[in-house]
C-alpha cells in the first residue's frame, strides 16, 4: 500500500475520535502517535478534499473562533471504510534505522565519533522514554472508563518498551565501543574482509 492510502485511513481514523480541521488533525496526530506515525500538512490538506470528493468526509466552515477554519466530519461511508481497513490484516514494516546503518559501517570512522552518535541516540531515546510515561499518566487520568483507553495504553506501551530497549542496547553498545583500540580506526577501504555477517 503506498504513502498515500496510509495517508487516507490515518486521516480517517482521526475524524473517528471527532471532527477536526487539517490543522486538528496534525495536531492530534503529533500530541499522540508521532512516536510510530506522523503526517505532513502538505499530506493531509489534499487528503481531505480527496475524501470530500469521494463522499468520506463532509467539510463545512468553522467561523466561531475567527479563523475560518474548515472542519471536517466522518460520514458513514467514511467510517464503513475506515472499519474495512482496520479489518485487514497490517502489511509487514520495513524498517529503515540511519543508527544501524551507520554503526554497521563505523569502521570507517573515528571510535569517538561513534560513540557520540551512540550517546546522542541513548540521550534523544531517553527523553522520549520520559515523555512516554508522563503521555501514559495523563491518559490513564484523562480517558478512564473510555473504551479507547486500552488500544492507546497498548500502544503507547510498545513505544514504551521499545525505548526503554533502545537505551538498554545503547548502553551495552557503547561499552563494547569504548573497549576498541582507538587507534586502530578509521580502517583502510581497501582492508580484505575475512569475516561475514551470519
Amino acid at each position: 500500500m503506498g504513502r498515500h492510502n496510509r495517508s487516507r485511513y490515518t486521516i480517517l481514523a482521526c475524524l473517528s475520535v471527532r471532527p477536526m480541521s487539517g490543522y486538528d488533525v496534525k495536531q492530534f496526530l503529533d500530541g499522540t502517535i508521532a512516536h510510530f506515525w506522523n503526517e505532513s500538512y502538505g499530506q493531509i490538506y489534499p487528503t481531505l478534499k480527496a475524501l470530500a470528493a469521494a463522499g468520506l468526509v463532509e467539510g463545512r466552515d468553522d467561523e466561531g473562533d475567527g479563523r475560518g477554519r474548515r472542519v471536517y466530519t466522518l460520514t458513514p461511508a467514511g467510517l464503513a471504510e475506515l472499519r474495512r481497513w482496520l479489518a485487514e490484516p497490517p502489511e509487514p514494516d520495513v524498517p529503515r534505522y540511519e543508527m544501524s546503518l551507520k554503526l554497521f559501517f563505523s569502521d570507517q570512522l573515528p571510535v569517538e565519533t561513534t560513540l557520540e552518535h551512540l550517546r546522542g541516540h541513548r540521550a534523544r531515546h531517553a527523553a522520549m522514554l520520559d515523555g512516554y510515561r508522563a503521555r501514559e499518566a495523563e491518559l490513564r487520568a484523562r480517558l478512564a472508563g473510555s473504551p479507547r483507553l486500552p488500544y492507546w495504553l497498548a500502544v503507547l506501551g510498545g513505544g514504551i518498551r521499545y525505548a526503554e530497549m533502545v537505551v538498554e542496547w545503547c548502553d551495552a553498545t557503547i561499552a563494547s565501543i569504548e573497549g576498541l583500540v582507538a587507534d586502530a580506526y578509521p580502517a583502510p577501504p581497501s582492508a580484505p574482509v575475512t569475516d561475514r555477517p551470519a
